[in-house]
C-alpha cells in the first residue's frame, strides 16, 4: 500500500499539469524624491522590489548631486544623506 502511494505521489508530481510553475515577479512603479538645499532630483523606477528600485535611485541622486565635481568630505557625506533618505 505505502509502495503504490508513494509511486502514485511520485508520478502526479512528475506529470506536467503539477509543474512547478515559478512566477516571474510583479514590476511595480516607484517614485522617489530627494532634495538637497534648494536643489529638487525625481527619480522613477520600475522594478520587481522596493529595495531594486531604491537602490538605482540612491545612485542616480548621488550622480545628480555630484555633477562630475570633487566633493569635501562634508560634502560628499551630505549628499549620501540626502540619497539615503528619500521624501515619500
Amino acid at each position: 500500500m505505502k509502495t503504490s502511494l508513494l509511486l502514485t505521489l511520485l508520478l502526479a508530481l512528475s506529470s506536467p499539469g503539477f509543474a512547478w510553475i515559478e512566477k516571474a515577479p510583479q514590476q511595480k512603479s516607484y517614485d522617489f524624491q530627494f532634495k538637497l538645499k534648494s536643489d529638487t532630483f525625481k527619480y522613477s523606477r520600475t522594478a520587481a522590489s522596493y529595495e531594486e528600485a531604491f537602490e538605482d535611485a540612491a545612485q542616480a541622486c548621488f550622480k545628480h548631486f555630484k555633477s562630475g565635481r570633487r566633493l569635501s568630505e562634508n560634502e560628499g557625506l551630505d549628499i549620501i544623506d540626502v540619497c539615503a533618505n528619500p521624501r515619500s
